[in-house]
């Protein structure tokens, strides 16, 4: 397999990467000033409380499984 053209690593580095990385910036920051963040980052909080007791759930499961438990 060839190496890529190390041209095309440089254009992609240069002002319009920037101009790109700033875009997103400015896109992001104003996003983070609206009321919709609000809601983005409660929502990423919920689903982040949900994951985390279906971990504890699931490392309970499997330590209880470990020890040899038997539902009777």
């Amino acid at each position: 397999m060839r190496s890529p053209d190390p041209m095309l690593m440089y254009r992609a580095a240069g002002p319009s990467g920037a101009l790109g990385c700033g875009l997103a910036l400015l896109c992001l920051g104003l996003l983070l000033l609206t009321p919709v963040a609000v809601l983005l980052l409660k929502g990423i909080g919920w689903t982040l409380a949900a994951l985390g007791l279906l971990v504890i759930a699931l490392a309970g499961w499997a330590w209880w499984r470990q020890r040899g438990g038997r539902v009777r």
